[in-house]
């Protein structure tokens, strides 16, 4: 079996009464397009989620929890986040119109799709942060 024939997995959000969208883990592409939109917010986030460099499991394996937070702080970046998982284009004002445990639900699922463990979370925060960091000092010169 060849890359041609991988099928990336998806999951199912559920929306009460009776809609649905299904979103997918997020790309390298994906990462990128929202670091160039949000590197500010990004970074004050990772900072945030990371404080005194903590990135212990019981703070990463927490997605559902790790989620609100997010949407509680930028929820721009969450709306993009779910449209862009969802493959659906100009869904961003609807995702914003999204009851808050749809927006929950469906961060937790791009989250689990996008980092396979809780290894590749830690890796991705700490990458993630430099990168911010160095993408903050280029827009500066």
């Amino acid at each position: 079996m060849g890359l041609k024939d991988l099928r990336l997995p998806t999951e199912l959000v559920e929306v009460p009464g009776g809609g649905e969208f299904t979103v997918r883990g997020l790309s390298l592409t994906d990462m990128r397009a929202l670091v160039t939109k949000y590197s500010a917010e990004l970074a004050q986030l990772f900072e945030l989620f990371s404080q005194d460099g903590s990135t212990d499991e019981a703070r990463i394996g927490n997605a559902a929890a790790t989620a609100a937070r997010f949407i509680n702080e930028s929820p721009s970046i969450a709306a993009e986040v779910i449209a862009i998982a969802s493959g659906e284009k100009d869904v961003f004002e609807i995702v914003l119109g999204l009851p808050f445990p749809i927006q929950v639900d469906a961060l937790t699922k791009v989250g689990k799709l996008t980092f396979a463990s809780e290894d590749s979370a830690k890796k991705f925060l700490q990458t993630a942060r430099s990168a911010i960091g160095m993408f903050k000092v280029s827009q500066k010169s």
